[in-house]
C-alpha cells in the first residue's frame, strides 16, 4: 500500500485570525457560555476574521508535498460559507482533499471531534506527516496517536512544533 502524505490544518486560530470574532462573542454573549459558542459560529460574526498570513503561508507550501486535509470544529451548516472564506483568502480549495467540519447538533469539545477524525483518517490510509492547531489539549492528546508526526500549536504570530522540547517554526 502507497503512504499517502497528508498535512491537517485547523481553520479557526490557524488560517484566520478571530480574535476579533471572540470579543465580539464575549461581549454579545455576557459571560454566558453557550451563548458565547452560539454567537462565535454565528454567520454574522464570520466577516470580523482576518487572514492569519503565516498559517495561510504554511498551507500554500505544503500542497505541493502532499495532501491538505482541513479539520475544524466549525459546524458543517457553515460549509458553504467556510469555503467561501477559504476562498477569499488565496486557499485554492480544489488543492484541499476533504474538509471535516463536526456536524450541526455535535456539541463534544472540538478536541474530542477531531480526535475522531483523526482516527479515521488513519484508518483510511492516510499518513499524517503534520498537524497545524491552535488547540494545545487537541495536540497532546494527538500526540498519543501520532507518534512519528509534527505537530504546531499556532499561537498569536508563532507557531511551535510540539515535542518533547518546544521550538519555534515561524
Amino acid at each position: 500500500m502507497t503512504e499517502i502524505f497528508t498535512y491537517v490544518f485547523d481553520i479557526d486560530g490557524v488560517l484566520l485570525d478571530v480574535s476579533q470574532r471572540i470579543v465580539l462573542a464575549e461581549e454579545l454573549s455576557h459571560g454566558n457560555t453557550s451563548l458565547f459558542w452560539h454567537y462565535f459560529f454565528s454567520e454574522e460574526l464570520l466577516q470580523f476574521d482576518r487572514p492569519r498570513r503565516v498559517g495561510i503561508d504554511i498551507l500554500l507550501d505544503r500542497i505541493n508535498k502532499g495532501i491538505i486535509i482541513i479539520v475544524t470544529g466549525r459546524p458543517s451548516r457553515l460549509r458553504r460559507i467556510t469555503v467561501s472564506q477559504l476562498q477569499s483568502i488565496g486557499i485554492p480549495i480544489s488543492s484541499i482533499k476533504e474538509i471535516h467540519m463536526r456536524m450541526d447538533n455535535d456539541l463534544r469539545k472540538s478536541y474530542l471531534f477531531k480526535l475522531e477524525t483523526i482516527e479515521n483518517l488513519l484508518l483510511k490510509g492516510y499518513t499524517i506527516l503534520e498537524v497545524h492547531d491552535d488547540d494545545e489539549e487537541f495536540l497532546k492528546r494527538v500526540r498519543r496517536r501520532l507518534t512519528n508526526s509534527k505537530l504546531y500549536l499556532h499561537s498569536n504570530n508563532h507557531i511551535i512544533e510540539l515535542s518533547s522540547r518546544y521550538k519555534t517554526l515561524w
